[in-house]
C-alpha cells in the first residue's frame, strides 16, 4: 500500500463547522448535500452554477465569483470540486499548508480527507472507502445493506 493512500478512518462531528465548496457541478452538489446532512455551515464559491438542484437548497451561502485565498479563513473543511485538476491541486496545497481538511474531486492523492460511502442503520454507522473508488464502495455498501 502506497503511503499517500494511507488514510486514517475517522468519524467527525461537522455540526456548525464551516465548510467551503469550490465549484457548483453535479459532484459538488452531492458533497454539499452530505455536508448539510451532517450539520455543516456550507458556503459555495463558483463562477457559475452548473447544477440546477443548487437552487433548491436552503441554509447555504452561494457566492458567485472568483476563488480568493481569504475565503479559507476559519474553514474547517474545503472541497475542491471544480472540473480543473490543476486548480483543485492548488486548492489542496493551500489548504494542506494551513492544516485545513480538504477533499479534491479530481484526484485520489491530492487531498487530506476523503468522503466515504455511508451506511446508517439504527445500530450501525458504517463508512466505506475503496481507496477513492466510489463505484466499488457503493457496491459494498449495497451488499452490507442487504446483510443488515
Amino acid at each position: 500500500r502506497k503511503m499517500e493512500n494511507n488514510f486514517f478512518p475517522l468519524f467527525i462531528n461537522l455540526r456548525n463547522k464551516s465548510a467551503l465548496v469550490i465549484g457548483a457541478g453535479k459532484i459538488a452538489f452531492r458533497k454539499v448535500e452530505t455536508l448539510l446532512k451532517y450539520g455543516a455551515k456550507v458556503t459555495v464559491i463558483t463562477k457559475e452554477i452548473k447544477e440546477e438542484k443548487f437552487f433548491n437548497l436552503k441554509n447555504i451561502d452561494i457566492k458567485i465569483g472568483e476563488f480568493n485565498e481569504t475565503l479559507l479563513e476559519n474553514r474547517f473543511i474545503v472541497v475542491a470540486a471544480t472540473d480543473n485538476p490543476e486548480f483543485n491541486r492548488y486548492i489542496y496545497e493551500l489548504c494542506n499548508s494551513k492544516n485545513i481538511l480538504v477533499n479534491n474531486i479530481t484526484s485520489k492523492e491530492e487531498m487530506n480527507c476523503r468522503f466515504a460511502s455511508i451506511l446508517e442503520t439504527e445500530e450501525y454507522q458504517i463508512a466505506i472507502s475503496a481507496n477513492g473508488n466510489p463505484t466499488k464502495s457503493k457496491a459494498l455498501k449495497n451488499k452490507l445493506k442487504e446483510i443488515l
